[in-house]
């Protein structure tokens, strides 16, 4: 399926593109539009106007794709909770949880550095392959050195 988003993305968006590659639709192909942008019927809208996939009442994108595509792999709900106190920390910048400002600088670094929306999300796989690669070992009583 195709996926269409708003361009430049962060955080949320970034991490919830990786979550569709990696645990809904294998074959997502993602396109990057303005706000205003009209999806058509065979495309999936995500964080545009009037998407059922928005952040809304408290919950990150990363999260409402969790819920309606029943995403039960623990390690994916334990980066949930990191996303959510990434966006949670948005405004005020206190951070809940050890590693949200270190992965937040990361992500949110992507977008600035990189010359096109594509660059920015195929870094950000990379970064979300690495931080679920080290929450699966660290759940496995892996040491990492």
């Amino acid at each position: 399926m195709k996926w269409v988003t708003r361009s430049k993305p962060h955080v949320d968006r970034c991490s919830s593109l990786w979550l569709i590659k990696n645990f809904v639709d294998s074959e997502a192909e993602f396109a990057f539009v303005s706000r205003d942008y009209k999806w058509k019927d065979k495309e999936i809208p995500l964080v545009l106007p009037g998407a059922e996939l928005n952040p809304q009442m408290g919950k990150t994108t990363f999260e409402l794709i969790i819920q309606k595509y029943e995403i039960k792999d623990e390690i994916v709900h334990q980066i949930a909770s990191i996303i959510h106190d990434i966006e949670q920390a948005e405004e005020s910048e206190i951070y809940n949880l050890p590693e949200s400002m270190g992965i937040f600088i990361v992500l949110r670094g992507i977008e600035p550095s990189s010359p096109d929306d594509q660059e920015t999300v195929d870094i950000a796989f990379t970064v979300m392959d690495a931080i679920y690669t080290f929450l699966q070992k660290k759940s496995l009583g892996e040491k990492l050195t």
